[in-house]
């Protein structure tokens, strides 16, 4: 297998006065598996895109230094020979993800190398069971979960065998299980077969026990680079840093004990409250697909509740968090939006009182600046010169941005330009805020001041946030109210608490 040495490594985007990497010297043995984090931006991604060859070969940008891959300077060897040792699974696997059927993208790779049909297939089904897809050969990548599609991808590398494994925040799209899975098939992949493997996460708890090394990164420079047994003696550079101390896991009955007292307001305090959103026998089918995604879904909201939507990848959390936003029309059923139904609404009608937040923020991004991203909204509503420039600047600061005002948002990390997409919905202030995985790339200080101020908002002007997420810790700090999904179908609408002790109902869940 590959070792790799990194020498005086420097790099800046070519809209960044400041380099995103600072003199990065380091030494990876053959076989290691590196836990490499750090609070959002601080460059994690950038490293890994030198590693395996993007950088420089397809990003324009000012490099220096060298990175060799068994002697060899990975800058001036072509970039097809290095893919073919070195394979890297990016944060969102819509990224690399181009082919229509599962069986096609994990096919791909191979069938560029020369494999013959019956290799491919073989590796396509030893993929597809490592990554707990079995059966899923012909199932259109479109119609999957965001978990579902990063195990695609994982499968596609995988299939490829590489000598050097390279993950970017792997787990952010999957269920609690599910990033049990995906980390026990890297770290299987580490032990047997000697593959080097860099995983760079936030979520520090999981993996910390599965590396041999760890790297800590701040401000595009290394802050620590010891093996693991001499990596945890000091937490404070981490709590500096707001990142994932990976101590033991709170016991549930612990985390109970300290939930907020707002948290434990359920709907007994809100039933008076004015009603915002109901939702009455909702059911929705994707075209090819033999049953519902989400199925006989009924539920109301007053306003002021902050809601978690929780559940297995392919639970249906997403294609309800569309369906109430209005982005998909259901099969049967009506979601009620303030008194109206939104089978009568257009979308342009719901501007400014429903707002949402893709899993994947790319998707809102489409301005030049951070700045302009989050005038966009009120721009278009018309607000008046002197109340668009005071809410974007108050937006700006809510949502720790200033400093990346004048940035072009696609210069931005992952967590970053999450940031900017959850400020841009923001700024408009809607009545239903919907947000889904806000976890996504996002270290664990960003990630509370981002709730945080969301709670904030709420509380203040009586509206309502509904998040979908896998993390508990997160439902239980802010969330008033949970409901479960499995199979596209309702299993519990309640208290957090209250399903949180009940360990046959979490099982069910996958939580």
């Amino acid at each position: 297998m590959a070792c790799i040495e990194i020498e005086n490594l420097r790099f800046t985007y070519p809209s960044r006065e400041i380099p995103t990497l600072r003199d990065i010297t380091t030494h990876i043995a053959s076989g290691a598996f590196v836990l490499l984090t750090g609070p959002t931006g601080c460059g994690k991604s950038t490293l890994l895109r030198t590693l395996n060859g993007l950088i420089p070969h397809a990003s324009a940008g000012i490099f220096s230094g060298a990175v060799h891959l068994d002697g060899k300077n990975i800058a001036t060897q072509p970039l097809a020979t290095t893919c073919q040792k070195v394979s890297l699974l990016f944060q969102n696997p819509d990224d690399q993800l181009f082919c229509t059927l599962v069986q096609d993208e994990i096919a791909f790779g191979l069938e560029n190398l020369g494999f013959p049909p019956e290799k491919i297939q073989e590796r396509i089904t030893s993929a597809l069971k490592q990554v707990g897809l079995q059966g899923f050969e012909a199932r259109e990548i479109a119609s999957l979960s965001g978990g579902q599609k990063q195990r695609v991808a994982l499968a596609a590398v995988c299939a490829m065998q590489p000598q050097v494994l390279l993950l970017d925040e792997p787990t952010s799209h999957l269920d609690p299980k599910g990033t049990r899975d995906i980390l026990s098939i890297v770290k299987q992949l580490n032990n047997a077969l000697g593959i080097t493997v860099i995983l760079a996460t936030h979520r520090t708890r999981e993996v910390a026990p599965l590396c041999d090394h760890v790297w800590l990164m701040d401000d595009g420079h290394f802050c620590l680079d010891l093996p693991r047994t001499e990596a945890f003696e000091d937490f404070t550079p981490y709590r500096r840093l707001g990142v994932q101390v990976p101590e033991a896991t709170h016991v549930l009955e612990d985390s109970l004990s300290k939930i907020p007292m707002s948290a434990h307001k359920h709907a007994s305090d809100t039933e008076h409250a004015e009603e915002l959103l109901t939702i009455r026998d909702l059911c929705f089918r994707y075209a090819k697909t033999a049953s519902d995604a989400v199925h006989q879904v009924s539920c109301v909201v007053p306003r002021g509740e902050v809601i978690a939507i929780m559940g297995a990848n392919g639970s249906g959390k997403t294609t309800l968090i569309h369906l109430i936003a209005g982005l998909l029309r259901p099969s049967s059923g009506e979601v009620i939006i303030d008194g109206q139904s939104c089978g009568r609404l257009k979308l342009h009608q719901l501007a400014g009182k429903v707002g949402i937040v893709f899993q994947n923020p790319d998707l809102l991004l489409q301005a030049e600046t951070v700045r302009d991203e989050v005038a966009f909204g009120p721009k278009n509503l018309k607000f008046s010169t002197q109340d668009l420039e005071n809410r974007v600047n108050r937006t700006l600061a809510q949502f720790d941005l200033v400093n990346f005002a004048a940035e072009a948002p696609y210069a931005l990390s992952r967590g970053q330009r999450q940031r900017v997409a959850v400020a841009a919905t923001f700024s408009l202030h809607p009545d239903l805020f919907l947000l889904d995985e806000p976890t996504t790339g996002q270290d664990a200080q960003h990630l509370h001041h981002l709730m945080d101020e969301l709670h904030d908002q709420i509380q203040q002007e009586s509206k309502t946030l509904i998040f979908a997420t896998h993390d508990t810790e997160l439902t239980l700090k802010y969330a008033n109210r949970v409901l479960l999904l499995h199979n596209g179908e309702l299993l519990f609408d309640g208290a957090p608490h209250t399903a949180f002790a009940n360990p046959k109902l979490l099982q069910q869940a996958s939580l």
